[in-house]
């Protein structure tokens, strides 16, 4: 198998839908691999955990990174609320710099349709992420620990 870049990152904040004034703590704990080390912009398809009030759910997705800012989107099975996909993207620059180095404003949408908004942050040391989370590891190590979404 091959070798390639591993990004571990976990985001936290808060989700609330719109039939809702109260919002949720929201958080999601990912593990995105690429074989494509030398192309910045290739997708990096991520599974991983989301956290939800406390109760946690697998899900799957993709981060993909751009020079502008990284994107998201996750998608995952709620209980109550059913498939949720919930998206979004930092841009930096916007709102400050260094709040938007940390921070990805997010939709959720139910069947394609919006549900509900989300803010996460990257809440690490921003000096430390290079150290922390990016790892290069082998192809069949790239998701252990992680949650499989199905």
């Amino acid at each position: 198998m091959a070798t390639g870049m591993l990004i571990k990152e976990t985001m936290s904040g808060w989700m609330r839908l719109n039939n809702e004034a109260q919002a949720h703590d929201f958080a999601f704990s990912i593990r995105a691999f690429t074989t494509h080390i030398f192309k910045f912009t290739a997708p990096r398809f991520f599974r991983g955990t989301v956290t939800l009030d406390g109760e946690q759910f697998p899900c799957r997705g993709e981060l993909t990174l751009y020079t502008h800012g990284p994107s998201y989107w996750l998608e995952m099975q709620h209980p109550s609320l059913g498939a949720l996909r919930i998206e979004g993207k930092k841009t930096y620059g916007k709102n400050g710099l260094l709040h938007s180095l940390v921070t990805c404003p997010m939709v959720v949408k139910r069947d394609n349709q919006e549900i509900g908004l989300a803010e996460v942050a990257y809440r690490d040391s921003m000096l430390a992420f290079p150290f922390r989370a990016i790892r290069f590891v082998a192809e069949e190590n790239a998701y252990d620990h992680a949650e499989i979404a199905q």
